[in-house]
């Protein structure tokens, strides 16, 4: 037998000696003391106990076994197929009256382990009442004292986060449940919360018994809620994603890989399908301290590079992680992967130094919080500022626009009593223009009476020569220029700049084109036929274009 289980025995061993146990089975001597080892699947154990008083001791087997004990010829069953409240299924509590002998005849139930071809050989452990129920109200002690911190502290965090909504605290409240129930389960109490019977047994070559059960299967799950927490947690605190991306990447893939490798081998042995366990808790625990040494070179990192606040948090992550390294290291040595050695305090020892040192932790954050909210302040009052002047600089605008406004409305009706003068002074064109276009006809008219008395009177030809070339009509024509030019200022010498090789009619003809005369309106001013008008306006359009 190794000697990490000899230690075990030895109350066990000092009990055999105390009570004097014959049995039909082997009795060989470890370190000088009786163990019984049972090598048939049933047993009969005779007991005597010396003593004037009845000892109360507790029954168990060495192996997680089903078995049924006949005391006195009343049945007990025990082993992890009986659903019950108890912490350690298999054990069963027993009474030797004083000065006596007792037989117990011992039944093992091995059916469902002859599929693996191996022997088993269980040894019968009998602990005193009073030793047993010691350690467990130890195990109780410390197991309350841990929930009960883990808790105020969950419901600190918790209410925390319902304030400032700060993913750390909680990424913080996700490891303490997860921290929850991995020491329940690691103390052996998740049977005990959950009286349901739900185990696989694997036995080894050297006939010892594996067992994994709720608390094994909880176990692994609280772990790997711890680990997932304490991830996020370094991500959310050092924010690894902005300021840190490889190693943002590392740790969310390490994190991965490692819930795959832990839930796998959890469903799989827990369904029963295969016990899968046993190949990978030692790679499991490994897997942990790859994780725990992922987050403390990315918190050293964070440091040298100066990130707010990551010299707290790799003082406060390096406490925890050495042991949770150390509880790592202790399953892969001594426990994996029988998970029966539940008495180390390691766990607790983790759980608080994490509580405490986390605790420099939530100050440091708080105090960056403040600092935040401090510089948030004195930005929102820097924006108030900029709003109140952005404000009254609006006001300053609207002002200036009303002005804008009332002068382009001045200026509109100004323009609109323009236009009435411009429209007016077109009529007055218009009208002047008809008044040329009466006396022109009438100018024909009289030229038609001249040539009938021509020759009656040759005084007359002179007057006749003078009506040729249109003497009155040309000073009609100065008369309109003038005016025309009140109207529109400029309008002949910015046309004659932009147009030189104009003559003086094609000047006259358009300025008669832009205040709209009709073609026969225009005939009649110059004396000459509409066809005429349009030949000169096609020959006016066609040198316009040419200058352009």
């Amino acid at each position: 037998m190794p000697s990490g289980v000899a230690n075990q025995f030895i109350p066990i061993l000092l009990l055999f000696a105390t009570l004097g146990v014959r049995a039909q089975s082997k009795i060989h001597y470890l370190n000088n003391e009786p163990v019984l080892e049972i090598s048939t699947d049933s047993a009969q154990i005779i007991v005597g106990n010396p003593y004037p008083n009845n000892e109360k001791y507790r029954f168990s087997l060495s192996e997680p076994l089903n078995y049924t004990l006949y005391v006195n010829g009343k049945a007990q069953k025990a082993g992890p197929a009986i659903p019950s409240c108890q912490r350690e299924r298999g054990e069963i509590h027993l009474s030797f009256p004083g000065n006596s002998q007792t037989t117990l005849h011992l039944q093992l139930n091995i059916a469902e382990l002859q599929r693996y071809g191996y022997k088993v050989h269980p040894r019968i452990r009998l602990e005193k009442e009073i030793a047993a129920a010691s350690r467990d109200h130890l195990l109780v002690i410390s197991w309350i004292i841990t929930i009960s911190l883990l808790a105020c502290f969950a419901a600190y965090n918790l209410y925390t986060w319902f304030q400032l909504h700060d993913r750390v605290n909680l990424w913080y409240l996700v490891v303490q449940v997860g921290a929850m129930i991995f020491i329940t389960s690691f103390k052996h109490f998740t049977t005990q919360l959950l009286p349901f019977s739900s185990y696989q047994l694997r036995v080894m070559p050297d006939g010892t018994v594996y067992m994994y059960n709720l608390n094994s299967f909880f176990l692994h799950i609280g772990c790997m809620i711890i680990f997932t927490g304490l991830i996020q947690l370094t991500r959310s605190y050092l924010r690894t994603k902005e300021l840190l991306p490889v190693y943002d990447k590392v740790l969310r893939w390490v994190l991965i890989g490692y819930i795959i490798f832990e839930i796998i081998p959890c469903i799989v042995t827990i369904s029963g399908w295969f016990y899968m366990d046993n190949y990978t808790l030692v790679y499991d625990d490994f897997f942990i301290c790859i994780l725990s040494l992922s987050i403390l070179i990315t918190s050293i990192v964070a440091y040298k590079k100066r990130i707010r606040a990551a010299g707290a948090f790799m003082v406060a992550n390096t406490l925890p992680i050495v042991f949770a390294t150390g509880l790592a290291v202790f399953f892969i040595i001594h426990s994996a992967p029988n998970y029966s050695n539940n008495s180390s305090l390691l766990p607790e020892i983790a759980i608080i130094s994490q509580i405490v040192t986390f605790t420099i932790v939530l100050v440091s954050r708080i105090r960056t919080i403040h600092e935040e909210l401090d510089a948030k302040g004195y930005e929102i009052a820097r924006l108030e500022t900029d709003i109140a002047q952005s404000r009254h600089h609006h006001w300053l605008l609207e002002r200036e626009n009303e002005q804008i406004s009332l002068a382009i409305q001045a200026e509109k009706d100004k323009n609109e009593q323009l236009q009435l003068k411009l429209d007016s002074n077109n009529r007055e064109l218009v009208s002047n223009s008809l008044y040329i276009h009466q006396k022109n006809k009438l100018l024909d008219d009289l030229k038609k009476q001249l040539h009938d008395i021509d020759e009656l009177y040759p005084a007359i030809k002179s007057i006749k020569t003078s009506l040729r070339e249109h003497k009155f009509l040309d000073a009609e024509w100065e008369k309109f220029r003038l005016h025309f030019e009140q109207v529109h200022p400029g309008f002949f010498e910015k046309l004659k700049a932009k147009h030189p090789n104009l003559t003086n009619n094609e000047l006259r003809l358009y300025a008669y084109f832009h205040i709209n005369l009709s073609t026969k309106e225009i005939a009649a001013l110059l004396n000459i036929e509409a066809a005429s008008v349009r030949q000169a306006k096609a020959r006016l359009n066609k040198k316009l274009k040419t200058n352009e």
